[in-house]
């Protein structure tokens, strides 16, 4: 018979305390998701789901052991308790290897970060669903053009954390997460283009769908009938959601243990200038309501705020607790986990600092060059050089207006050198999850068109 979740810890403190290792961590996660699709201004399908979990991490001996379990029947977690130290007993010891004690000050409070909307979880079910009508609903109504919405979906999600240490300290944390989602197909003369948009809110009442779908319907019609581009070397703007992909890719190089393995594009580069001096990359964790905020990373270190790129120099890179002490470096507090996986470097809320430019602004300073709305393929550019040649669609720029849409060009380049050509940055702060981006201006871009 299953144990309530108070007692399921209780359970794997008192066996492990028993089972004595040199230090241990029990992390348990329950996650509640609704999802309902609309199809057609009704709602097609609503599926719920809960998932529930304890993990254990074992030290013993300088050598570390893993396990998880998705019950909470008490065979299952006597079991992962015991599969963790037999674990532990064949791995390979390290000298780096910490847990720490959950006794250090948190930074922040719960009631600054504003996570939870418990009166958004409560609120009634059909009210909810009803989103995922309306969105569909606005996003064939933005456009003539659009002929089809394919999905159109709400979703809710509530987390509860939680982890005790050796002594039995614990730390704590719930999160509730609302978002919408949809994807539509524009259509003009015979030419067919998809589009699509996302927004998420902590809060159900900071839920925005109208936005949503007009960005969605934008996306599907503005390379309607699209040209092949010419073959340029030109100035070029990359629309905030493209440089959010970029900026993503450049994310694992923050990670010192990419670093110290030599899989970074900054492995040795820590204090150099290396970006254009505009350029400024922050990890927030401590942002309130941000998608990824949250008041201790999953070693149970508190979240910091901290300047990565600052004037373009390489300033901060992120840490656990083993490659803080590896490398002598401040803990970070970006360890990041799920219930099936030990913690790993992640960061929080990844953000470039927005400049003063609008995005009006940034195409009128360009007097021939080219505008890029999507790339594909980037995961196949290089994470250790950083080139990069992709496929992209976009809209031309000439005498600082918007002309003639484009698609099936190549850009190529490199992405320390593209931020390092930064010129001007917008105003146009917006995040994509836990990525956020302002639109750039870059001096030199090179197409491959026809």
């Amino acid at each position: 018979m299953s144990h309530t979740p108070e007692q399921a810890l209780d359970l794997a403190y008192q066996t492990l305390r028993q089972a004595r290792p040199d230090a241990f961590e029990i992390y348990f996660e329950k996650r509640s998701a609704t999802k309902a699709d609309s199809k057609e201004l009704k709602i097609e399908s609503v599926t719920q789901a809960e998932d529930v979990g304890i993990a254990i991490r074992v030290l013993l001996n300088q050598k570390a052991g893993f396990s998880f379990t998705t019950s909470l029947d008490p065979s299952a977690i006597k079991n992962t308790v015991q599969t963790a130290l037999a674990i532990a007993e064949v791995m390979p010891a390290d000298d780096f290897l910490t847990f720490g004690a959950f006794d250090r000050p948190v930074t922040a409070s719960a009631s600054q970060l504003n996570l939870l909307d418990r009166t958004g979880l409560s609120a009634p079910i059909d009210k909810k669903l009803a989103l995922a009508v309306e969105l569909e609903r606005l996003t064939l109504a933005e456009d003539k053009r659009i002929q089809t919405v394919r999905s159109a979906s709400f979703s809710q999600n509530h987390f509860h954390t939680l982890m005790i240490d050796t002594e039995g300290r614990r730390l704590e944390e719930e999160a509730s997460l609302f978002s919408v989602n949809v994807t539509c197909k524009a259509d003009q003369d015979g030419d067919q283009q998809m589009g699509g948009d996302f927004g998420f809110a902590r809060h159900l009442s900071e839920l925005q769908i109208a936005p949503v779908a007009k960005e969605a319907a934008r996306t599907a019609v503005e390379i309607l009938n699209a040209k092949s581009a010419p073959t340029l070397q030109c100035p070029a703007i990359f629309r905030n959601s493209v440089v959010a992909e970029l900026l993503e890719f450049l994310s694992n190089s923050f990670s010192s243990e990419q670093i110290d393995k030599g899989m970074s594009l900054l492995a040795g580069k820590r204090g150099q200038k290396l970006f254009s001096p505009l350029l400024q990359i922050e990890d927030e964790p401590l942002l309130p309501k941000g998608y990824g905020s949250g008041l201790f990373d999953a070693e149970g270190v508190p979240c910091q705020n901290w300047v990565l790129i600052r004037n373009g120099v390489f300033e901060t890179q992120l840490t656990n607790r083993l490659y803080a002490k590896k490398l002598g470096l401040p803990l970070t507090g970006s360890s990041s986990r799920s219930i099936k996986s030990p913690p790993s470097i992640a960061f929080g809320n990844l953000k470039i600092r927005p400049g003063k430019s609008s995005p009006a602004q940034l195409i009128a300073g360009v007097s021939k060059g080219i505008l890029i709305t999507d790339l594909m393929g980037l995961h196949t550019a290089n994470p250790i050089t950083g080139d990069f040649s992709l496929g992209a669609s976009g809209i031309l720029i000439e005498g600082g207006a918007l002309t003639t849409p484009v698609k099936g060009f190549a850009v190529a380049g490199n992405i320390m050198e593209l931020f390092n050509q930064i010129e001007d940055i917008g105003d146009d702060l917006r995040y994509f999850g836990n990525v956020g981006t302002p639109s750039l201006r870059v001096a030199r871009l090179s197409v491959g068109g026809k």
